[in-house]
């Protein structure tokens, strides 16, 4: 058997039948040994094979009770793995190294302490939601200041924890296990050889109490700690026209929002009681709250004292939870008398992306150019347009010989000539003397005192006889 030494510890579990589900956060991931996804065949291990631990394990893992056969067990160098200590066995058998086949287990990520997706309630973890409630601010789904915070350790370790080098961590107190409790007792354990396999970057981070122990006074986080939570927060583009944006909320998102400012309340007022009633109203309302999620709570974030209600769609966004909202204002109205404020996201709404927003502008960059063109041709050109005009209205653009050609504007005919060819030097010859003639005797009937300058009379040009004289051909398009 092949193996490197590795950090071995009893794990005692003891099953409570209760536990408390207020103002506890229970940390969710873990690694399982027993868990297909953390193999690389995505498959257990079957008997005989050889059990491959990543050298660089960075995590603790505890193996299953019962009878172990395997061909050769490689460890971790760095990192541990936990064995049971009853009902175990390990058996190593010799095979053929041809027929030995490998299994290796996945080294386990990190996962940041300042995530909300990493903690849940009892009752969360109860239910068979598989994703957390969007209407709960990010920072009351962390462990709030005066909350306990419990790391459950039985057949699965907790997947190692990255506290990011934070300077410290306030809750109200720690639990790992059922045998380590306390502030100090865990601050040691995060120091110790097996803490620092599940606590990463935690060297300089202080496990220490809340500044405020009561809930009902203090807020869930102190402010600078916003910061921290919503860096770990991916916000998407939230599909709605008006997205609301409660307190505590690292982003904007689609759904209503009740506001009630305690301190305007007349009377005295049990928080409790009106929890308890506004629940059982949800839950037995006219509109259906099987497609929403909702979230009670009191804002006390910057001295405030709100009680506010967040409610949001399951899935894509389609006002159910506007309509939730409106039916729940008549019990809102009885109430209270007036101060609170209702606020809608409105309607659904797809926002363009990068990519789409670009070629949105080139498109509209595109029609106002025509737009305009079309309009300075229509009311400025004297070239272009009678001459489109005359080639619509006569029918002969599409059927005119074009190529090599050339519109005449000064052609008599109504219609579209094409003159293919050039005059001859005895055609240009004839016409000069033409010209000269009739002006001659256009200088004769009206000028007779007039004579001929030779500095104006033009010599008749060379004729070559060999050039060829060809005739003017006119091409009329019928």
């Amino acid at each position: 058997m092949k193996a490197t030494p590795a950090a071995s510890a009893v794990v005692i579990l003891l099953v409570v039948a209760t536990h408390p589900s207020n103002g506890v956060k229970v940390w969710v991931p873990h690694v399982s040994f027993s868990d297909a996804a953390n193999w690389v065949s995505a498959n257990l291990p079957t008997a005989g094979q050889t059990i491959v631990f990543p050298s660089k394990l960075n995590a603790l893992v505890s193996l299953p009770e019962g009878i172990w056969t395997v061909s050769s067990l490689i460890l971790p160098q760095q990192g541990g793995l936990l064995f049971p200590d009853h009902s175990f066995s390990l058996n190593v058998v010799s095979r053929d190294p041809a027929a030995i086949s490998v299994a290796i287990f996945n080294a386990p990520g990190r996962t940041p302490y300042y995530s909300g997706s990493n903690w849940a309630t009892y009752d969360e973890q109860r239910s068979t939601h598989s994703t957390p409630n969007a209407a709960v601010p990010h920072s009351e789904r962390v462990p709030c200041q005066y909350e306990l915070v419990v790391f459950e350790v039985g057949k699965n370790m907790p997947k190692p924890i990255d506290m990011q080098y934070h300077e410290s961590i306030e809750v109200g107190n720690v639990r790992f296990g059922d045998t380590i409790e306390g502030l100090d007792s865990f601050h040691s354990f995060m120091s110790s050889e097996l803490g620092q396999f599940l606590f990463y970057n935690a060297e300089d981070t202080l496990i220490r109490q809340g500044k405020c122990a009561n809930a009902d006074k203090c807020p869930c986080q102190e402010p600078r700690l916003m910061d921290a939570i919503c860096s770990n927060v991916r916000c998407t583009v939230p599909h709605c026209l008006s997205p609301i944006h409660p307190p505590g909320h690292c982003c904007p998102i689609c759904g209503s929002w009740f506001r009630m400012d305690m301190a305007t309340i007349k009377g005295v007022f049990n928080m409790q009681t009106f929890m308890d009633k506004l629940r059982r109203k949800i839950n037995t309302g006219e509109v259906d709250d099987s497609g929403v999620e909702f979230h009670i709570g009191v804002d006390r974030s910057a001295g405030a004292n709100v009680v506010q209600l967040i409610i949001v769609d399951k899935g894509e966004y389609g006002e159910k939870s506007t309509r939730m909202m409106d039916s729940l204002r008549p019990f809102f109205e009885k109430q209270f008398s007036s101060g609170f404020q209702v606020t809608h996201a409105g309607q659904p709404h797809t926002p363009l992306e990068g990519g789409q927003l670009l070629a949105f502008v080139m498109l509209t960059l595109i029609v106002a150019s025509t737009f305009f063109s079309i309009i300075y041709v229509y009311y400025y050109d004297d070239v272009l347009l009678p001459r489109l005009r005359a080639a619509v209205r006569n029918r002969q653009f599409f059927t005119t010989p074009f190529v090599f050609a050339r519109f005449d504007p000064n052609n008599d005919v109504d219609g579209l000539s094409v003159d293919v060819t050039y005059p001859s030097a005895v055609q240009l010859a004839n016409e000069e003397r033409e010209e000269s003639a009739a002006l001659g005797d256009d200088v004769e009937n009206h000028h007779a005192s007039s004579f001929n300058n030779p500095m104006y009379e033009k010599p008749a040009p060379k004729v070559d006889p060999a050039m060829e004289v060809f005739d003017d051909v006119e091409l009329l398009v019928k």
